[in-house]
This record gives C-alpha cells, sequence and structure tokens, in this order.
C-alpha cells in the first residue's frame, strides 16, 4: 500500500484571480483534496516542492503553516498504520475530519486563524483575534457549535448591543467587527462560508465613529522633543532617541529598530525588509545635529554585547524563539512609550501620542513638505496606498480648516 502526502496549488482560480492553495492525499492512487486557507499567485509558487516561493512576502511564516498541515496528515497516517497494515482513503478521511476545523464551524475556523496569525508572526493580531473570540464565548455560551450561517446580520446587532452593556465603546466595538469580517473574508476566499450570506454586507462597521485620536506631532512640536533638555527625565534618553531616529530613517517601526546592526550601516545608508510586509527599504540617514548625535550616543553606550545599534534585545536574534522575541520587544517598547508620555507631558502634547506615531509625523510632515503620497508610500513600506491615506486623514481636515481660514 503506497500513501503520499503534497500540498498543492489548483489551477482554478478565484474570484479575485489567486489560485487556491489544497492539502493532497493519495492513498493507492485515490486522492482527496482538502481546503486550506491560503491563496497565491502562480508565481508565488514552487510547484516542486509545494511551497510558496520568496516572491510571496510572508513566504517563510506561510511555510510554516503549510508543513503544520502536512505533520497534522502524516500523524493520522502513522495511527493508521499502527493498528492496520492496509487502510482506505474513507478511514483516512474519517479520522481527518475528527482532527481538522469543520468545515462550517465558525468558531474553529477563528482558532485556526489565531493560531496561523501567531505562526506567521503577526502576534499582535493574532492577540487582537484571540480577544474577539474570549468577548464571543462571553456573550453566547454555545457559540462554539455556531456555523458561518449562523454569523448574520441580527446576530451581529445583538452582539453590539451585548458590547455596549458592558462599556465597549465604538472604537473597540469596530475592532472586534473588524475581526469577524476578516474571518469571514478569508473563509469566503477559501470557499468555506458562502458569499451570499455575508452579513457585513447590510451591517456596516462605517458607522460606528470612534474617537479621534491625534498620531502625528506638528512640526513645531517635533522640534520642542529635539530640543527638549533631557536632564529634566533621564531616565528617557532612550525613547527620546528611538523615536527621533525612527522619524528621521522614515518612520521606521520599533520591531525593526532593534534589529538593527552596526555593521548594515555603510555611508550614512542601509536597507532593511519590514518585519510587517516583507517590502525592502533603503534608507539614507540625513546627516544634522540629532542624527550624529544619537549614533555617537550608542557607539559609546552598549548595555550587551550585541552588534545592534539600540540596546532593544539583549542577545541574538536567532537565541530568541518568536514567542520570546515578541515579548522582549512588546516590553521595551511598552517602557518606552511609558518614558515618552513623561517627556509628552512636560511639553504638553497628547499624551496619547506614543512610539508608534513617529512613522504618522513622518508621513503627515513629508506631505506638508509637497511629498506625494505615492512616494510616501513607498518611504513607508506600505503594501496599500490606501494605507498610506489613512496616516494622512488628520492632516487633509486640518488643511481645509486652514486653507479656509486663508480665504477669508
Amino acid at each position: 500500500m503506497k500513501s503520499s502526502i503534497k500540498i498543492v496549488c489548483k489551477k482554478n482560480a478565484l474570484a479575485d484571480g489567486k489560485f487556491p492553495i489544497y492539502l493532497r492525499i493519495t492513498i493507492d492512487r485515490k486522492s482527496k483534496f482538502y481546503k486550506i486557507p491560503y491563496s497565491c499567485d502562480l508565481r508565488e509558487w514552487n510547484e516542486a516542492k509545494g511551497r510558496f516561493n520568496s516572491k510571496n512576502s510572508n513566504y517563510h511564516q506561510s511555510n510554516r503553516v503549510l508543513s503544520r498541515f502536512e505533520d497534522d496528515a502524516s500523524k493520522i497516517l502513522n495511527e493508521l498504520l499502527e493498528y492496520k497494515n492496509t487502510f482506505t482513503l474513507i478511514e483516512f478521511d474519517n479520522l481527518y475530519r475528527q482532527n481538522s476545523i469543520d468545515n462550517n464551524n465558525f468558531i474553529e475556523f477563528l482558532e485556526f486563524r489565531i493560531k496561523q496569525l501567531y505562526e506567521s508572526k503577526q502576534i499582535s493580531y493574532s492577540d487582537s483575534h484571540n480577544d474577539t473570540l474570549i468577548s464571543l464565548r462571553k456573550f453566547k455560551s454555545n457559540i462554539d457549535k455556531y456555523s458561518f450561517d449562523d454569523i448574520d446580520y441580527n446576530f451581529l446587532l445583538n452582539y453590539e448591543t451585548f458590547l455596549r452593556k458592558t462599556g465597549c465603546k465604538d472604537g473597540g466595538i469596530g475592532v472586534y467587527m473588524r475581526n469577524i469580517r476578516a474571518t469571514f473574508n478569508i473563509a469566503i476566499k477559501s470557499k468555506i462560508a458562502k458569499q451570499e450570506l455575508y452579513p457585513f454586507k447590510d451591517y456596516k462597521i462605517s458607522t460606528l465613529k470612534s474617537q479621534k485620536i491625534k498620531k502625528a506631532l506638528t512640526k513645531e512640536q517635533l522640534q520642542n522633543l529635539i530640543d527638549f533638555d533631557i536632564k529634566k527625565i533621564p531616565s528617557a534618553i532612550n525613547a527620546r532617541y528611538l523615536y527621533l531616529f525612527s522619524f528621521y530613517t522614515r518612520g521606521m517601526n520599533f520591531t525593526d529598530l532593534a534589529e538593527l546592526r552596526w555593521g548594515e550601516i555603510e555611508y550614512s545608508k542601509f536597507s532593511y525588509k519590514r518585519n510587517k510586509t516583507g517590502i525592502n527599504i533603503r534608507v539614507k540617514i540625513p546627516e544634522n545635529d540629532i542624527t550624529n548625535e544619537i549614533l555617537k550616543f550608542y557607539k559609546e553606550y552598549r548595555p550587551f554585547t550585541t552588534d545592534y545599534i539600540f540596546p532593544i534585545l539583549k542577545k541574538d536574534i536567532l537565541d530568541y524563539n518568536e514567542e520570546e522575541l515578541f515579548n522582549r520587544k512588546h516590553s521595551v517598547r511598552s517602557y518606552y512609550n511609558k518614558q515618552l508620555k513623561l517627556i509628552f507631558k512636560e511639553l504638553k502634547i497628547d499624551t496619547k501620542i506614543n512610539f508608534y506615531t513617529a512613522r504618522h509625523t513622518f508621513a503627515t510632515l513629508s506631505l506638508r513638505n509637497g511629498v506625494q503620497v505615492s512616494k510616501i508610500k513607498q518611504a513607508l513600506g506600505h503594501q496599500s496606498i490606501k494605507t498610506t491615506e489613512s496616516y494622512l486623514e488628520d492632516f487633509k481636515d486640518y488643511e481645509i480648516d486652514e486653507a479656509f481660514e486663508n480665504l477669508i
């Protein structure tokens, strides 16, 4: 008896033009295909290896998920072989379905999505989806039995009412609803949920009005941060320097700054691949008093025996597992955010501003300085122009008000 396991890309295109990925099990020349919540362009697929290639922006993490599907199937084959010398594809199928996602069960698919996001290093997004799962289980004690068909317009309305009764505001409700919508969209693309039963055709998340939070510093506020006398709050020196360095390196993310090494900078230039999107970005560090001061400081301040520029990682990145790396970056960033708030409070700047707003500040001030949105998108390493535009919404409102004032 011969059996084989392989991940394959079927050549029947989905509605979005991409091609679905399946797990193929073959036993005695009979094959069965199991849906995997992935799809791709053909140029992103290595047919011989049954894996995504480097043209897929998230191929390392996605391939780990594919390996898990193969491992699960292999365990079932080994389990069957342990008890009998021969077995059929039907016997495998029965056992596989007992151990895999119920094709139409909403919660099982959401749990799978949470694991998928975690294994793809999108840990914050995974945690957000897990918070949604916890909330749904508080809402309905029998939610684990709900199929995608049960998540309809009335369900969402009742869930929104429940959230409001527990004190949740529009912003928080929007996060939960967007996570449900994202899960639905992926299930539809994977042919697990039905397009015609999509509840968000009628339930509009856009009607939820979240409180507008200031996301960027003005030019004057940024200059005040540059001029700030750090002797007033010496514990905040790293927080201030990293925020400013992020701004001057085109809004470089904290997670990417943590991995920047001295050897990668040559003649004030360096390249890096964004952890979030996998996009390669080339950066030229502007030579001015503050960037020179920052680099000079960290050449002398070396609390850890690594070649990383900034004191975030205590050891080489390869010595961390994924969870340890995430937790280390998260805890240091949280500490620096608290230190930033002390500075912003001293400068009488909105204390809701955190480290991430260095990206928004770079984008906003670039646009005010006449840089095209398409070039800002490229500098930030965004995959979509819509993401870049969302960074600039507050700026557009501000400019409209200013324009009308100038007319008078």
